[in-house]
């Protein structure tokens, strides 16, 4: 793991976050709970604590977050 992708990774959790903020509480007038809201931040830190060895692959970190984002926006479209 190199440092560029340390900081690569917390753009696109920032980014994640963003269109979590933003999306629900402006489109579809809804705001979601804490945990929802800050989960890309979660699995940035998350991935801070582990272990070198599974840090190798970050495009796998990468889909994880984004799934999740898109994910969570899906399911709170589909819950109105």
């Amino acid at each position: 793991m190199s440092r560029a992708d340390g900081v690569k990774l917390s753009l696109v959790a920032a980014t994640c976050t963003l269109v979590l903020v933003i999306v629900p509480e402006n489109l579809v007038h809804i705001e979601l709970d804490f945990a929802s809201k800050y989960s890309p931040i979660w699995i940035f830190i998350f991935y801070l604590f582990l272990k070198d060895e599974t840090k190798n692959n970050i495009l796998l970190w990468y889909f994880l977050m984004v799934y999740t984002t898109a994910g969570i926006l899906i399911l709170e479209a589909i819950s109105l």
